[in-house]
């Protein structure tokens, strides 16, 4: 389970790359309410999966056909968003380009590749035939997930004190939309 949670939570995704734009543009500790929503959101959609909503894909297989238009619109959206967004000056507020707990949590519950962990976690460790394997489960995610999520916002805080000026940050986050552009667009066709 630690080992199942730790590589779908450290593997690059659309929250790992929002979550190394937002530690880049405004540092690990703005970045903290995004890591929480995002790791909260994850987790609240596994323990719902684990509930048996992840059965709802068996019935209605429509149902994660929309989830994945939706999911890929909105990481469409963010791409723009990061892409798009501009340096904030020194006198500027800094958390005026920080993204928040509740679009970290959004952010799961769109995210096609979260719904993928969720379904295959909770079938291949059977927390559908035990409460404590379950809570078991839930709890090691929390943890190794936030430490996952954190890890990209940290990476992003070292990256820009290496990329300073004006021309590298808009680089970045340019460079950072279209990662995420495409990474919507290949989950859109998987």
């Amino acid at each position: 389970m630690m080992l199942f949670s730790l590589v779908l939570s450290i593997s690059p995704g659309p929250v790992n790359l929002v979550a190394l734009t937002c530690g880049f543009n405004n540092g690990l500790l703005r970045s903290i309410p995004f890591v929480s929503g995002s790791t909260l959101g994850f987790v609240t959609l596994l323990f719902a999966t684990g509930m048996g909503l992840g059965e709802i894909s068996l019935y209605l297989p429509s149902a994660y056909d929309y989830l994945k238009y939706l999911g890929c619109g909105y990481l469409l959206y963010l791409a723009l968003a990061i892409s798009t967004s501009k340096v904030a000056e020194p006198n500027e507020d800094p958390r005026s380009n920080t993204f928040s707990f509740s679009q970290g949590w959004l952010m799961q519950w769109l995210n096609p590749k979260a719904w993928v962990a969720c379904l295959a976690g909770c079938s291949a460790f059977g927390v559908y035939e035990s409460d404590t394997r379950f809570s078991l489960f839930i709890g090691i995610y929390l943890v190794i997930c936030f430490v996952g999520i954190a890890s990209w916002a940290l990476l992003g805080s070292k990256m820009n004190s290496v990329l300073r000026s004006h021309r590298h940050i808009k680089l970045f986050n340019k460079l950072m939309g279209l990662i995420l552009a495409v990474l919507a667009t290949a989950l859109l066709f998987s």
